[in-house]
């Protein structure tokens, strides 16, 4: 079961990746505000407790993945790459679910609003 921390960060990741794919916002600063929300630390508490089945390991190489969408978007600056980069990680998360998205925080809406391939 992965722990909470590392869902923390997973979450706090992609809201700020897709910050900063859909509105320009700078990467750092929408991490640390995630980082510290309430709905996002409430989110970490639920999904960490509800999909048990994901091991730490499986966690922390999404967040491995995430981080190295974040070091691109830093290098790179702006382009469709940033877009791709985040549909990736989603990808491998649904492949790695059986299939499936997971219901957790606002994955659905950010997965079709970056019109991810299916």
């Amino acid at each position: 079961m992965a722990s909470f921390h590392v869902w923390l960060e997973v979450l706090s990741y992609v809201k700020a990746l897709f910050e900063a794919i859909t509105l320009g916002a700078d990467v750092r600063e929408q991490y640390q505000k995630h980082r510290n929300e309430r709905a996002t630390i409430d989110e970490a508490e639920r999904v960490s407790q509800a999909f048990s089945t994901f091991s730490e390991d499986e966690v922390q190489a999404i967040l491995d993945r995430l981080k190295a969408c974040r070091d691109r978007f830093i290098k790179e600056g702006s382009g469709p790459a940033r877009k791709q980069c985040l549909c990736n990680v989603f990808k491998d998360v649904i492949e790695g679910n059986g299939g499936k998205l997971p219901q957790i925080d606002d994955w659905e809406n950010i997965y079709r609003q970056l019109d991810c391939p299916r």
